[in-house]
């Protein structure tokens, strides 16, 4: 699969999906006018990268900010990717945020605890 890379603007995150190396990553702000259309690609993507994973998966997240239909979005990912785990391989999230955001520290410990998969709060 060739590497997805969507670059970032005012309203949507830069993406960045590398199938040969297991690597997801979204960076920035999601709050696209329509949440569905600029995520189908990025779920295309995810779904056909499922059925021949590497052996790590690693779902990056690096929000400065998201919206309630993003978070959906975001669980679908999530779910999608962690499927990997019954073909006996790895999946780690990592959810970086600046130590002075408190509020993105407590959304990436709620998902951690909701979620039943390797998860890393990681603060810069």
């Amino acid at each position: 699969m060739e590497i997805l890379t969507i670059e970032a603007t005012n309203e949507t995150p830069a993406v960045h999906l590398n199938a040969s190396e297991g690597q997801f990553n979204f960076t920035g702000k999601s709050y696209p006018e329509n949440v569905n259309e600029f995520y189908g690609s990025t779920l295309n993507y995810i779904q056909d990268y499922i059925k021949n994973p590497a052996e790590k998966t690693t779902l990056e997240f690096a929000w400065s900010y998201y919206n309630t239909a993003t978070s959906k979005i975001m669980i679908k990912i999530i779910k999608e990717l962690k499927t990997v785990v019954d073909a006996g391989k790895e999946f780690q999230i990592n959810w970086h945020c600046k130590s002075s955001d408190e509020l993105m520290i407590e959304k990436g410990e709620e998902l951690k605890d909701l979620l039943d998969v390797n998860f890393s709060v990681i603060q810069f």
